[in-house]
């Protein structure tokens, strides 16, 4: 059963730091998702010495070696040689893939020369991956003691639909006659990592079973695992149960679920309509609402009132207010929210105002303060809260703290 893998990525341009290497941390995920543990990421640069190197290591660590780049027609592109040679395979030509390579060279007139061809080289007996994207097809292959090394395209769009249409559904086959895995991800809000840990230290787990933490701000996930035979959905069940015993008031979701999403569902299951007056975070929320399928629905406008003079003109926001309480003060949140309701004849209001920084903060007020505030008809609340780190860091901050805000208004 494939359990453990290594995520190999290769080329020069990633070990000069000018192309990030953002194909290791989306085949992560995916592999997280499906309850898979990555033992460890690799990159190497375009030479034959450190790719066996890393395909020696990467198969002494993980059941799958999965690797991207290096599949194209250049000198440099070394991975089917260098896997034929770790393997003592001889290299051979797939004439299915050299004849498509040909055709779709001339459906798009493109001049065709010989090098194309090493494209359609690949180690002996390998299972060849199409690439409907591109024309670098990848390679898998199994070892003697039933491992796999399966190699992708390193162009991130091109390895995201290979991993979608051919990988992932076979690794699912492939894990399907062994030990069976329950998963469960619980998205979080409110906790940080370390907090989170320390809740948690109460719930035993079984040997079978695995706890992981992700934290990419600013969002935070728990993620359980168990592997096992018959008892595995029970133990599943029950430790699910305790898990929401100790943190329940902090999961916003379950799954592949953004708060965007959640708040998206709340409001479409009540019927109500939302519109947004945003400052600080400068249409922000707005931008993930609308990122939502069907956001139509529910979502009204956004307003982004940056200046004092806009949210005067319209919101409807008190000159008074503003110049007695500032801009950033729980009066001029609330006013901002019933202004946008007001505006908008929406069912409910959410209102941002804050100090992302760098400058502009005070003794008083430090950057990174923000208040939100929330209105309906004849009710209206605002909340304080203080975000840490550079400006970006502050509006994604105050991004999620604003969804979980309406969330939490909307139960």
């Amino acid at each position: 059963m494939i359990r453990k893998v290594v995520i190999l990525s290769t080329g020069d341009e990633l070990m000069t730091g000018r192309v990030v290497d953002t194909n290791s941390a989306d085949i992560a995920d995916k592999f997280y998702s499906l309850g898979l543990e990555v033992v460890a990421i690799l990159k190497v640069g375009d030479t034959k010495d450190r790719l066996l190197w890393a395909l020696q290591h990467g198969l002494e660590l993980g059941d799958l070696v999965i690797g991207t780049g290096g599949l194209g027609p250049t000198a440099d592109d070394l991975t089917s040689e260098v896997a034929a040679e770790y393997f003592g395979r001889p290299l051979k030509m797939d004439e299915e893939v050299a004849a498509a390579l040909k055709r779709r060279f001339e459906s798009r007139g493109l001049p065709w020369t010989l090098n194309n061809l090493k494209q359609a080289l690949f180690p002996e007996g390998a299972e060849i991956i199409p690439n409907p994207m591109g024309t670098a097809p990848g390679f898998r292959v199994e070892t003697a003691d039933k491992k796999y090394l399966l190699w992708l395209s390193g162009v991130p769009r091109e390895m995201e639909v290979m991993m979608q249409d051919t990988v992932l559904p076979w690794i699912a086959q492939a894990s399907g006659g062994g030990e069976e895995v329950s998963a469960c991800a619980f998205k979080i809000h409110g906790l940080t990592e370390s907090r989170l840990d320390d809740i948690l230290k109460p719930v035993l787990l079984p040997p079978e079973a695995r706890l992981s933490f992700r934290a990419h701000y600013p969002d935070l996930t728990l993620r359980l695992t168990i592997w096992g035979g018959k008892e595995r959905e029970k133990n599943f069940s029950e430790l699910t149960a305790r898990i929401r015993e100790f943190i329940g008031p902090y999961i916003y979701g379950e799954g592949e679920v953004t708060l965007e999403e959640i708040v998206g569902k709340l409001l479409q299951e009540k019927g109500w309509t939302l519109a947004l007056a945003e400052s600080c975070t400068g249409g922000y929320v707005g931008h993930r609402i609308t990122r939502v399928p069907g956001s139509s629905a529910y979502f009204k406008n956004s307003i982004v009132s940056y200046s004092n003079e806009s949210k005067i003109q319209f919101l409807g926001v008190k000159r008074a207010t503003l110049e007695q309480h500032g801009a950033v003060s729980r009066e001029t949140a609330l006013e901002m929210a019933e202004g946008v309701l007001r505006q908008a004849d929406a069912d409910i209001g959410l209102s941002i105002t804050g100090i992302a920084g760098p400058s502009g903060g005070s003794a008083e007020k430090p950057v990174g303060t923000v208040w939100m505030g929330i209105a309906r008809r004849g009710q209206s609340d605002a909340r304080h809260f203080r975000f840490q780190g550079d400006r970006e860091r502050v509006i994604l901050g105050a991004s999620q703290a604003a969804l979980n805000f309406l969330r939490t208004a909307l139960l």
